[in-house]
């Protein structure tokens, strides 16, 4: 099963993307901070000592388990999560959040749930929900489905921005454990669970009797308690949030030319759910690479000298920590080296 099969043509996608980016660039002035690649946008704010980044997503069809499962909530948090880990690639701290909240006929319990689950979240990672937008549409979405998106904005100060222009040949490439799917990967992963015929109660083949409704659910973890110091301490060259594209996808957007990074594939365990994901779908590595994070939320290029430090400081806030590889010199782009 590719991921085209599920409904998501990636490249596609990604040409879309690319014959987009003249528009949007010409609507950037000097206040803004050209990011190849960027995970948000960043711009200087007239006044202000910082720097103003802004990201957006939506949560995407890991809502249709979410709804059959009674756990709206948590996949409105995972979006939180997610908008504060793309700020955090770039070194930003959370600030604010806007949503966006839309059914063909609003049911008041799943849209308090929504609000509920993204509070919480934005509780916890320092953001104020300062608003947002409601909507009800019968002619856009089918009856029994919701969509969430939003919009985070943060701060960074200028000497902390992170951009991947200090990434040089000779760095190593770090990567920090998952939670799951995190928001990415659940067209295909739905269309696995469905030819398996498993259902959500059921335990995930492979696992110490984990239910496929927690593994496939589990939240989006949120990396800043642990990566920002490290990040405002200048302890980090690059960093990507490993989100649509896996690894190779996100790694790529913060090198530099003449940076090529080599990424061994069996640097480590991938988890009962991919384990389980690729064999009962039959899914070709090259898929499972480009749809899903393989168990690796975030990546981290530092300087040689630093690794250490920074590996210990991680593994103190309690993260688990893999070499994944290194920066050589080369072709802007990422290389896979060895078997899974």
């Amino acid at each position: 099963m590719r991921y085209r099969d599920a409904g998501v043509d990636v490249t596609r996608s990604d040409l879309i993307k690319d014959e987009i980016v003249r528009e949007i660039r010409s609507t950037w002035g000097a206040a803004v901070a050209p990011l190849a690649g960027g995970f948000a946008g960043v711009m200087r704010f007239p006044g202000a000592p910082h720097l103003l980044a802004a990201t957006m997503d939506g949560v995407g069809t890991k809502l249709h388990l979410a709804r059959a499962a009674g756990r709206l909530d948590d996949a409105a948090a995972d979006l939180v999560y997610h908008g504060a880990n793309d700020l955090l690639v770039h070194g930003a701290r959370p600030l604010a959040f806007l949503d966006y909240v839309a059914q063909a006929k609003l049911q008041p319990d799943d849209v308090l749930a929504v609000v509920r689950g993204l509070a919480r979240a934005c509780r916890e990672v320092g953001a104020a929900l300062v608003g947002g937008e409601t909507a009800e549409m019968p002619d856009t979405y089918l009856p029994d489905v919701i969509d969430v998106a939003g919009c985070m904005l943060g701060t960074v100060a200028p000497g902390v921005l992170l951009d991947g222009s200090r990434v040089r040949p000779g760095d190593v490439v770090l990567g920090l454990a998952g939670s799951g799917l995190h928001t990415n990967g659940y067209s295909l992963a739905r269309r696995v669970l469905a030819s398996s015929r498993l259902t959500l109660a059921d335990p995930l083949p492979g696992s110490a009797g984990e239910r496929l409704a927690d593994a496939l659910l589990a939240p989006h973890r949120w990396y800043g308690p642990s990566v920002l110091p490290l990040a405002e301490a200048d302890r980090i060259r690059a960093m990507a949030h490993v989100t649509g594209g896996g690894i190779a996808g996100n790694l790529v957007r913060v090198l530099p030319e003449g940076c090529r990074a080599r990424i061994s594939a069996g640097a480590w365990p991938r988890p009962a759910l991919f384990r389980w994901l690729v064999v009962e779908g039959a899914v070709p590595e090259d898929d499972a690479r480009a749809a899903l994070n393989l168990g690796v939320g975030l990546v981290l290029v530092v300087a040689p000298e630093t690794v250490a430090g920074v590996d210990a400081a991680l593994a103190a806030a309690g993260e688990t920590v893999w070499r994944l590889g290194e920066i050589v010199p080369g072709l802007r782009a990422v290389e896979w080296i060895g078997p899974a």
